[in-house]
């Protein structure tokens, strides 16, 4: 997937892929106006709609009511390291959810391709062009 980024307004950018177009901002004190998330809450909430999405899907194979669920993703920082990150997800199982399933669900969650990518270690690579004047 290609995703291309332009500068927008203030301190907007604009991500586009495929059919989709999406703003991120900065807070004030580095100049934005706060009128959309930050790239890196962007990264931060991934995680929990993948895992979401994952956890539905589980639930509506098998038949099981989905009223109720819900995901809360938490994290802590590394006081030596401030980007290292423990995450917790918490999944809030409805209370009619069957017993038996309560350890399939986890591993459904944890089949999501976020935290699978980001288990994998993956490598970054930055390039640098200088456009023609065409």
């Amino acid at each position: 997937m290609k995703i291309e980024v332009s500068l927008s307004d203030g301190q907007k950018l604009e991500a586009k892929f495929g059919d989709f177009v999406v703003t991120s901002d900065q807070n004030k004190t580095v100049g934005g106006d706060e009128s959309h998330p930050e790239p890196f809450d962007y990264f931060l909430v991934s995680l929990p709609l993948c895992a979401g999405f994952f956890a539905r899907k589980f639930c509506e194979e098998r038949g099981i009511s989905t009223e109720g669920l819900k995901i809360t993703q938490s994290h802590t920082s590394d006081e030596a390291d401030k980007y290292k990150k423990h995450f917790v997800l918490d999944v809030a199982l409805p209370p009619t959810f069957p017993e038996k399933y309560k350890k399939a669900i986890i591993a459904a969650v944890n089949t999501c391709s976020v935290k699978r990518v980001i288990q994998a270690q993956p490598e970054f690579e930055v390039n640098v062009r200088v456009q023609s004047q065409d």
